[in-house]
């Protein structure tokens, strides 16, 4: 198995762990009406899920390149090479946006929940921004778990 191969596992099942873990914090936050500051709340668990979901990549990613540091691609697969690291950036760059996306979601509920602090804090109209940046936050993790999965399913074909 190829080191590209021991990374996309790796970020599949770390993936799995802290965004599952992560669902089973918020979703309880999300469906309790009477919770008395969900964005704030639904926020901290997602900055600590990110910060946790980042250094855990980083750190599996040294590990793994630290013990196949003698390992060397192909010269015939530059091209292969070139256009997943390509791939990789473009992700980055959609992730990153994404990112920015539901943090200003987060920041707009809580804005509501402070301007409407009496009644309306429990209403379809003050969680709707929460709503949109958990749908969000599937969507990227579902993006990259199908792209991992694609590529690992693509590797084991080709070969």
């Amino acid at each position: 198995m190829s080191l590209r191969e021991k990374q996309l596992w790796a970020s599949v099942l770390v993936g799995l762990v802290i965004w599952g873990a992560y669902a089973f914090r918020v979703v309880p936050i999300l469906w309790d009406p009477a919770h008395p500051d969900p964005a704030a709340a639904t926020g901290l668990a997602f900055a600590t899920a990110l910060v946790v979901f980042v250094i855990a990549e980083a750190a599996l990613a040294g590990v793994m390149a630290w013990f196949q540091r003698r390992h060397r691609p192909a010269q015939d697969q530059a091209l292969t090479d070139a256009a997943l690291i390509a791939g990789q950036v473009a992700l980055v760059v959609l992730i990153t946006l994404l990112v920015l996306t539901l943090a200003g979601l987060w920041g707009a509920a809580i804005w509501i929940e402070r301007q409407y602090s009496v009644g309306v804090g429990a209403t379809v109209f003050s969680r709707a921004p929460l709503l949109l940046a958990n749908l969000l936050l599937l969507e990227i993790v579902l993006a990259e778990g199908v792209r991992s999965v694609l590529t690992l399913l693509l590797v084991r074909r080709r070969r």
